[in-house]
């Protein structure tokens, strides 16, 4: 402590100045008074880490004056191991006062300076340091819990904080968010272990992946593009591993990587090996040729139709490859109508006159009878399974799952009068490995599709 004194003989008046901490300059007190109320004090349990190392000026610890008998204190008082605060030699209580630099320093109920402690006032926050300044625009660290006060020097309450093109969060408590997920308005962020905010980042925990977007919010239902993959989030935020994904009436695969699958082939366990087209879309195979590119067409309308309404794919698929003749029939080629079902009473969409050709009394014959027209194969398969669902004496088809039970049922049940019907369905289903369709139905429709 540095000790200056000068005397003036003439006046016979002694003055003293002290300063507490260490500096090349003093700095002379500037007595701005804010009167705190309704305010309470917490001493920290632990010294102060201060990320931000601000250097406070050097504050005037006091000046006091001597005139024969009477002493007079004013500014900064150190007694008893505390500083007060004097003016004209009146202890200050309940005192804020404001240096030259703009400190703030406040004196409480008992006039000792607050020094390492919290004040509460107005249902704000304030901390002042060991020099007993305030915290202003600073980091306050304490027992592992990290805090921040404005440049009003009121701490962070549930508060976002940007930083250097970071975001941070400060909860109920003014405690930083470090390692944990925060909720707001409907949608979820996660703040790492340095309290920044996630952006444009996966984050993986018990096994989940999840993506926060470029404003920090926790990708849901949503899909998201990055360096030629694409990537699915459920309504839970988890990102879609080793999965089917069923919309729009496609079906779509993401690996075990998350990425979905395209224009390849990949082995689902459970089910079997399953080709995926350009645009991910479930597809027959890649060879290209008219019956594959045929099955392609109406296999995700067939999987719609077990989804649905609980027609078994490879029915749907074996009937059409019979019927339509690989869709080159007339009927099929021109109308659509894949199934070569009949309009019927009750059918009031377009109709066209076709030949067919019938099996009666052990013999076929040729007739000329109105078929339903369609403005699509899809239209058609749509169709064909509201056509089994509608006719009650299909419902004991309805939602079997073997490929062996169905095709001896739409039989029996005079969907077709030829007698060797079902054993041709069932040649179409083995030799086109189409029951591997049903197993992909089976698991789109336990999904809770």
């Amino acid at each position: 402590m540095d000790t200056t004194q000068t005397s003036d003989t003439s006046n016979d008046v002694q003055t003293n100045s002290v300063t507490l901490q260490s500096g090349s300059d003093s700095t002379s007190a500037s007595n701005v008074n804010t009167t705190g109320s309704d305010n309470s004090s917490e001493q920290s349990s632990q010294s102060n880490s201060n990320s931000n190392s601000t250097v406070h000026a050097p504050l005037l610890l006091y000046s006091v004056q001597t005139n024969n008998d009477s002493t007079t204190k004013n500014g900064v008082v150190s007694e008893d191991g505390s500083n007060y605060y004097y003016v004209n030699g009146q202890k200050q209580t309940d005192y804020f006062y404001t240096n030259d630099s703009g400190q703030v320093y406040y004196f409480g109920d008992d006039g000792k300076m607050y020094q390492d402690q919290f004040y509460s006032n107005w249902g704000n926050m304030y901390y002042f340091g060991e020099d007993g300044a305030r915290y202003t625009d600073q980091f306050y660290s304490n027992w592992g819990n990290m805090y921040y006060f404005g440049d009003d020097g009121v701490r962070y309450t549930n508060q976002f904080y940007s930083n250097w093109g970071n975001v941070y969060y400060f909860g109920e408590d003014g405690v930083r968010y470090t390692n944990q997920f925060y909720s707001n308005w409907g949608n979820l962020y996660y703040f790492g272990e340095d309290g920044a905010r996630y952006t444009n980042q996966f984050y993986s925990n018990w096994g989940n992946t999840y993506y926060f977007g470029e404003d920090g919010v926790r990708y849901t239902n949503q899909f998201y593009s990055n360096w030629g993959n694409l990537y699915y989030f459920g309504d839970d935020g988890v990102r879609l591993d080793n999965g089917f994904y069923y919309a729009w009436g496609n079906v779509y695969y993401f690996k075990n990587d998350g990425a979905r699958a395209t224009n390849e082939t990949v082995s689902v366990d459970g089910v079997g090996d399953l080709y995926f087209d350009n645009d991910g879309v479930l597809a027959y195979d890649a060879s290209g040729t008219s019956q594959n590119e045929f099955i392609s067409s109406i296999v995700n309308g067939a999987i719609e139709g077990w989804v649905d309404y609980g027609v078994l794919p490879s029915l749907t698929i074996a009937q059409a490859i019979i019927e339509s003749a690989w869709g080159k029939s007339s009927l099929s080629a021109t109308y659509h109508n894949l199934f070569g079902i009949k309009a019927g009473s009750s059918w009031t969409g377009a109709t066209v006159n076709m030949s067919t050709g019938e099996y009666y009394n052990g013999s076929y014959t040729t007739i000329v009878d109105a078929f339903r027209a369609y403005s699509s194969n899809n239209d058609s398969v749509k169709d064909h399974s509201l056509f089994l669902v509608n006719n009650s004496r299909y419902s004991n088809l309805l939602w079997d799952k073997s490929s062996d039970s169905v095709t001896a049922k739409i039989y029996q049940d005079g969907y077709a009068t030829s007698p060797t019907y079902t054993s041709t369905l069932r040649n179409v289903i083995s030799n086109y490995g189409l029951t591997v369709f049903d197993q992909v139905a089976f698991k789109i429709k336990d999904m809770g599709y």
